[in-house]
């Protein structure tokens, strides 16, 4: 089996969670992993801690490579949603053409089984694969879309038609004719691609922790969990490694810290 190529894309706030999410990766994947990272301004200091984790304690592969932000123009931006987010939707002008196929992982998520069935799916001539949450079809309706909102936290890429398909122009433009987009490249990627995602069972692949009492509605228990699902996505604020985090499923991020 070809190494998986992780994407991960971070400012320095999120190298802990990241390191979190990437020691869960190492426990449950035998896959051999190489971690490419995008970012806008980490320090040497701050790169080179996190290549000898990686590489030493993790015996993943890893790149580093810088972007550059001014690239993008004027797009929104949050403090929740940096820059960085939208070097998921540049990829493929970043990493060098060699690369055909990337996993993108938000820092956020934390992986409970391998992941390798994901990085293999055919894509079917998609682009993406990704989940559509329950939660989020309220932002169908606003970007007036005719397929369901995909979720980004977890994305399987094809890197070879992702380089065709997106360019900058398109996406400052979309954003110049939108006057909110509260959830910045996920709205991007949505609005103009979202017809290029296969969709992939959210309870497998990105489970929505914060909406957790939706799935345990329909059945789906924290042993269930715990046994069958892949990624869990700790979105929105606060996180589970902050000391004023009350949300579902706590302990289990917890015994991966």
């Amino acid at each position: 089996m070809l190494p998986i190529n992780l994407l991960v894309t971070v400012d320095e706030r999120y190298i802990p969670p990241l390191k979190t999410m990437l020691t869960s990766l190492k426990r449950h994947e035998t896959t051999p992993v190489k971690v490419w990272l995008i970012h806008r301004q980490l320090s040497a200091d701050v790169l080179a801690a996190l290549a000898s984790f990686i590489t030493t304690q993790l015996g993943f592969k890893f790149q580093a490579i810088q972007a550059d932000a001014a690239s993008l123009g004027d797009v929104p931006v949050t403090d929740q949603y940096p820059v960085e987010t939208y070097y998921r939707l540049l990829c493929g002008e970043i990493l060098p053409k060699s690369v055909h196929r990337v996993l993108y992982l938000d820092p956020d998520t934390l992986i409970l089984n391998a992941v390798a069935d994901l990085w293999q799916l055919p894509l079917a001539g998609k682009t993406f694969a990704a989940v559509a949450h329950q939660g989020d079809q309220n932002s169908r309706e606003r970007l007036g879309l005719a397929q369901p909102y995909f979720n980004t936290g977890v994305l399987l890429i094809d890197l070879d038609r992702l380089r065709q398909l997106v360019d900058v122009q398109a996406i400052n433009q979309f954003v110049a004719t939108h006057d909110a987009l509260p959830l910045v490249d996920q709205d991007v990627l949505n609005g103009l691609y979202g017809d290029q995602v296969v969709e992939v069972d959210d309870r497998l692949w990105n489970l929505d922790v914060p909406n957790f009492a939706q799935y345990e509605a329909a059945g789906v228990t924290e042993n269930w969990v715990k046994t069958h699902t892949k990624v869990l996505h700790y979105q929105r604020q606060p996180k589970p490694w902050q000391s004023n985090y009350q949300g579902p499923l706590a302990t289990i991020y917890h015994a991966n810290q």
